[in-house]
């Protein structure tokens, strides 16, 4: 995809300015640090990014930057990522200000290289990643983030055999919220979902599942990211997961359960209301 190809249409971008002040567009390598500091910004008072995981944070206000940055250069050699941006000019200078992750989750390697996002298994290039991996712990040995601690940093990655995959949400600048550069993050994934003929789905921070249901995530939650026994994101606020689902597909609730267990603020009577009525129908 090219940088002057529109990224978006207008199939998902309901609520969005026809002349926003921002640019969306692919990210770029040297995107990456920009976008790290947007996300440490971003998720400074996150319950899970910002007080567990960086609990040292306002000590060391710079070293949050590290997690993303290095987790960021990792995905970045691995095809079936799509990172994106946003931009504003500030005093001339383009600035990151949102950014997102998406990933292309499929049973099999080839489904995903016949969509064009994943390489050959004879490519040379799939070489990068791990050695990206080996890179990235080497600069963890010679400068770690000093803003958290060894057992809390890789709290997320640790939670990934609760999980079939995660999701990231769609960080944006503190300066540059409430702008709709979060909804149009949001509406590429959609859109490319719709597309391709395949669902799409997001783990929604605490106080954010309202955004992402209004963004089209119409099914849910079907989970939560801390869920199971033994899981150290259980204690975590928020974490439920949201889909939107291909045309012509309609899924049932998930049953009211343990599942549903877990700190946050999200109204589970009104969730169970509606589900009700939905099965009486």
């Amino acid at each position: 995809m090219s940088e002057s190809q529109p990224l978006l249409s207008t199939s998902n971008t309901v609520g969005l300015s026809t002349t926003p002040s921002f640019t969306l567009r692919r990210a770029r390598w040297s995107d990456l640090r920009g976008a790290a500091r947007a996300c440490s910004l971003a998720f400074w008072d996150d319950v899970l990014f910002g007080g567990l995981i960086h609990p040292r944070r306002n000590e060391y206000p710079l070293e949050s930057d590290k997690y993303w940055y290095r987790r960021f250069v990792v995905d970045w050699w691995d095809w079936s990522h799509v990172y994106l941006v946003t931009t504003e000019k500030v005093d001339g200078k383009e600035v990151i200000t949102g950014f997102a992750h998406w990933s292309r989750i499929a049973p099999s390697t080839t489904l995903n290289r016949r969509a064009g996002w994943e390489l050959a298994w004879w490519d040379p290039r799939r070489l990068l990643k791990p050695l990206a991996n080996v890179a990235v712990k080497f600069m963890h040995w010679i400068s770690p983030n000093r803003a958290t601690t060894p057992e809390l940093e890789d709290m997320v990655e640790r939670g990934y055999p609760f999980l079939d995959h995660i999701w990231l949400g769609d960080p944006v600048h503190p300066d540059f919220q409430k702008k709709g550069q979060g909804r149009a993050l949001v509406a590429w994934g959609l859109e490319q979902a719709e597309k391709e003929g395949i669902a799409c789905s997001v783990i929604a921070a605490d106080r954010k599942e309202g955004f992402y249901q209004a963004c089209g995530f119409n099914v849910g939650p079907v989970g939560r990211a801390g869920e199971g026994e033994g899981n150290p994101l259980h204690d975590v606020d928020g974490g439920l997961v949201f889909f939107r689902d291909k045309d012509g597909v309609v899924v049932e609730e998930r049953e009211p359960g343990v599942w549903m267990e877990g700190k946050g603020v999200f109204d589970w009577e009104g969730w169970l209301r509606k589900s009700a009525k939905g099965r009486e129908v």
